[in-house]
Order: C-alpha cells, then structure tokens, then sequence
C-alpha cells in the first residue's frame, strides 16, 4: 500500500481572487513540510484557524472529521510547527482566516 498525503486548502474569506490557487499553494507547501503522521495514522480532517499579521497563530486551531488520534494530532503538529507562515501581507484578509482539510489514502 502507498501512502499518500493530500492537502487540500481553501481560504475562508476569499473575495472571489482569480489568483487565490497561489496562497492555497504557499500555506500548502509550508505545511507539508512539517506533516509526518504517525505510522498506520488515517483518516481525513479539516483544520481551521486564524492567523495574525506575523503569520502567527492566533488560538488553537479547530480541528474536525474522522480520523486516527495520531492522525488527528500530526494534522494539530503540522499547523502549530510550521509557524511563522511566510504569506504576502498585502493580501492579509485573503488568509487570516484559514481552512486546510488534509487527509491520508492510496
């Protein structure tokens, strides 16, 4: 079996922006890098949480789905570790608020 991971992302607050595929595609690429679910974790999540103009968590984020518990908190890891996110500050109110649904299949 092989394991895939897939980052989903979607922007809460977007205005339809023509060009919002490219912040999905930052916060994507800056999570991933810090993504290593457990082994034999499964499942799929939606994690959704606010960032302050840093880039900077603002709370914990929320976590919702059905998913293993190591799953679960790679997912939680992932968004907390990865922080500070390097997005453009111009275009803050596209990503303050943001929604990443991960998941894990073959």
């Amino acid at each position: 079996m092989r394991l895939v991971l897939f980052l989903a992302f979607a922007l809460v607050s977007l205005p339809a922006l023509a060009a919002s595929g490219d912040l999905s595609s930052l916060l994507s690429q800056q999570i991933s890098r810090c993504w290593h679910p457990a082994p034999g974790a499964s499942g799929a999540v939606t994690v959704r949480f606010e960032l302050d103009r840093d880039g900077k968590l603002v709370g914990m984020p929320r976590i919702t789905g059905l998913a293993s518990s190591g799953f679960a908190a790679g997912a939680l890891n992932a968004v907390k570790l990865c922080q500070p996110y390097r997005l453009p500050p111009e275009r803050f109110s596209d990503w303050q608020h943001a929604v990443v649904k991960l998941s894990i299949g073959d």
